[in-house]
């Protein structure tokens, strides 16, 4: 699993002028991990099928 260290932590949050308390660093640290693993999926090619859909129908008795 991915993991932050305090030094990169402590660039990101300089580079975008922001600070944070104890409690807010572990809560980011903690998230690191799934915010990591999920920009590792979006960044590989999918297919079309991998979008969700853009238009909805209705059976019949739906619309009753």
């Amino acid at each position: 699993m991915p993991q932050i260290d305090d030094a990169t932590l402590d660039y990101l949050l300089a580079r975008g002028g922001l600070t944070a308390t104890e409690e807010q660093r572990a809560g980011l640290k903690a998230a690191y991990e799934h915010v990591a693993t999920m920009a590792e999926r979006v960044r590989k090619p999918r297919g079309r099928m991998a979008e969700p859909a853009v238009t909805y129908s209705f059976a019949e008795e739906d619309e009753a």
